[in-house]
């Protein structure tokens, strides 16, 4: 005859999937007749559809995750691709802009000044500054070197014409200030749409702490 921990170890392990260690129809004759043993079958199910009757989903891992991150990874480069396209196109724009405007400075004075050394000097200059500039808009990594030059001329301009404020000499031209501040400008855009991604992520590294 099998004892109740028997019958109610066997319960245990039907309701759990388990094999019983019992034969079914002798547990299932013990129940019958035993009121302890049903009311923990009774027990026992009420628990186990309390806990476990609602089957939760299996969080199974990807198969294969690289499919997901490529396509987040090109998402954003394509993004950042197209704003770095963008900006070159308007910076080559205004660089060329700048060329042909210099061009136009270089021949009014030749035109204003006929002949005369110092004109034939400064027109070469500007001629010189507007090759320059077109030469960068078609290879934006030497905008650094003329950079330098349109920067050293339009600092100088200006210092030129304050001084030629404050002393009342002279004759001010906006234009001399206006064409290389705005060259400047054209330069540091499309350097920085160019460029810009690179020097952001070096001073990231630079800026980064070890510890």
């Amino acid at each position: 005859m099998v004892s109740h921990e028997e019958v109610q170890a066997a319960l245990s392990a039907r309701i759990d999937g388990e094999p019983a260690g019992l034969d079914d129809a002798v547990v299932d004759a013990h129940v019958s007749n035993c009121a302890e043993c049903r009311a923990f079958l009774d027990q026992a199910l009420a628990l186990s559809q309390e806990f476990g009757g609602t089957e939760r989903p299996v969080m199974a891992p990807p198969q294969d995750l690289s499919a997901v991150i490529l396509a987040s990874v090109d998402d954003e480069w394509r993004r950042l691709s197209h704003r770095r396209a963008l900006g070159l196109a308007v910076g080559r724009t205004l660089l060329l802009v700048m060329t042909v405007l210099w061009v136009l400075w270089a021949i009014s004075l030749i035109v204003a000044g006929g002949e005369e050394p110092v004109v034939a000097s400064s027109a070469s200059v500007r001629l010189g500054v507007a090759l320059a500039l077109a030469f960068t808009a078609w290879k934006p990594r030497q905008i650094p070197g003329v950079l330098l030059i349109v920067g050293t001329m339009f600092t100088f301009t200006v210092g030129f014409a304050v001084r030629d404020a404050v002393l009342a000499t002279g004759q001010f031209e906006p234009v001399a200030v206006f064409i290389p501040f705005a060259s400047v400008i054209a330069l540091v855009w499309t350097w920085i749409a160019d460029r810009g991604g690179e020097a952001r992520r070096a001073w990231r590294v630079l800026g980064a702490n070890p510890q």
